[in-house]
């Protein structure tokens, strides 16, 4: 199961539904947002948003949160919006990785988008095991 330090902010699923409906993205899905097709919308409908700060994030991602073992959960009531996403492996220096997100260009640009996706939620760093990177989907 890949576990993540992430640098960015928690965006509510509720949230991320009303974002593709106003946004009127079809090929987006609210409940998987690390699905490709999905991934690419949003990151295309974040540089036509907010394209300088998208360009000072050229690390931007989604991040899921998955318990595998949840038969009841289809998702969590939140993905992560990361400007920063490393995968935890042995021997990963913390401090280097931290010491990379807190450049102040960053730090803004990743603070503009939550303005603008999630202004209750906090900037700073998770953890997050997702143990469903992949997901089948019938072609």
């Amino acid at each position: 199961m890949p576990t993540y330090l992430v640098h960015g902010f928690r965006w509510p699923r509720a949230l991320i539904r009303i974002h593709i409906i106003l946004q009127n993205l079809d090929d987006a899905a609210a409940e998987w947002l690390v699905a490709p097709d999905t991934t690419r919308t949003l990151l295309h409908n974040f540089q036509e948003l907010l394209p300088n700060h998208v360009k000072s994030l050229p690390s931007l991602r989604f991040v899921e949160q998955y318990d595998a073992d949840d038969d009841n959960a289809v998702s969590q009531p939140f993905a992560y919006v990361a400007g920063l996403c490393e995968e935890l492996r042995l021997g990963i220096s913390l401090e280097e990785t931290v010491a990379m997100q807190l450049e102040p260009e960053r730090l803004n640009a990743i603070s503009a988008l939550r303005d603008r996706l999630a202004p209750d939620e906090k900037v700073g760093w998770f953890v997050v095991v997702c143990g469903d990177e992949e997901r089948w989907a019938p072609p």
